[in-house]
């Protein structure tokens, strides 16, 4: 009998296909019988790798988001209200409390208008002093946003958050129509990614989106092969309908097709109400690659009248 102590170190699969690995080693321990001795016992010890893909955002689409936040709070006090205050609840559920301090302050400095969350539970009415500047003067504390975070952010993890905070920015700076140029260069940003990334832009409708599907080789790749990562696995959830010409029911793109360099942009409707994801798996060089896309429904993060916490009931959920 033997025991076989195995390290498993954690693959980040992020935009650029799981080139990065985590620091972070699990280590896990598996019972083996011997029967051709039971009578002796040996020990042996291996130290084997084992990759797996994280669902954690990578370096590169991290240094992407903060070009995109930028942008938004650039211009946070030109945009529609209730619009801006989805992203931001959005923003506030994909975050630690360190973070959602951040993003109030930055909120607070591009064009507080004292109706900063308000309107989805992070302030109450009576928490504002009579004859005060609205919610402008209210400091969050970390015990606050932690209640608020597991009543109000309960039905989607921080990765959709992050991700759905992110289609709720550009929305909220193209609500008026045409292209905003400031999202120019996170578009940049995003394209320069290696490997397989994925994200979402608002479609011309509001049930619409479109989803971008980037490929660019590895920097360790042989400058002389002329490979295509080709599609393995594509699938979207009930309700969301892939337009790409030739992609079957429930499928992102069909089985077998081979991704060109660049980005790849794959219109979807939806069903009203609709939340849902679409992932998608390609095979390069005889490595996986994978990509996960959250698609908010109109019902994720939205918004509520404000109201007197009379009762003092901390927070529903």
């Amino acid at each position: 009998m033997f025991w076989l102590s195995v390290c498993m170190l954690a693959n980040n699969g992020g935009g650029n296909g799981g080139n990065n690995v985590s620091r972070n080693a699990i280590p896990v321990t598996i019972l083996l019988m011997d029967y051709s001795n039971i009578m002796k016992t040996r020990f042996i010890i291996f130290a084997l790798p084992i990759f797996v893909v994280a669902a954690t955002a990578s370096a590169a689409e991290e240094a992407c988001r903060n070009v995109l936040s930028r942008v938004f709070y650039n211009q946070y006090s030109t945009i529609e209200p209730r619009t801006r205050d989805r992203a931001v609840y959005a923003e506030l559920c994909a975050s630690e409390y360190p973070q959602a301090q951040q993003i109030v302050k930055r909120a607070r400095q591009s064009g507080d208008d004292g109706s900063l969350g308000l309107w989805y539970g992070l302030f109450n009415l009576d928490d504002i002093e009579p004859g005060g500047k609205g919610t402008s003067a209210l400091s969050l504390s970390e015990d606050r946003f932690r209640q608020w975070k597991a009543g109000y952010c309960s039905k989607t993890s921080e990765v959709e958050a992050y991700q759905a905070a992110g289609l709720f920015m550009q929305s909220a700076m193209t609500a008026k129509g045409g292209q905003n140029k400031g999202l120019d260069g996170w578009s940049s940003c995003m394209r320069k990614q290696e490997g397989l990334a994925c994200w979402a832009t608002p479609g011309l409708q509001q049930s619409n989106v479109v989803l971008n599907v980037h490929w660019m080789a590895p920097s360790s790749t042989d400058a002389a092969s002329h490979a295509q990562p080709e599609v393995q696995y594509s699938f979207v959830t009930r309700g969301i309908v892939s337009k790409f010409d030739g992609a079957p029911a429930k499928r992102l793109l069909p089985d077998g097709y081979k991704l060109k360099p660049g980005t790849t942009q794959i219109p979807v409707t939806r069903e009203a109400d609709t939340t849902g994801t679409a992932n998608l798996k390609v095979n390069f060089g005889g490595r996986e690659h994978n990509c996960k896309v959250f698609i908010p429904g109109d019902r994720d993060f939205t918004m509520s009248e404000p109201f007197v916490n009379r009762l003092k009931i901390k927070y529903p959920g």
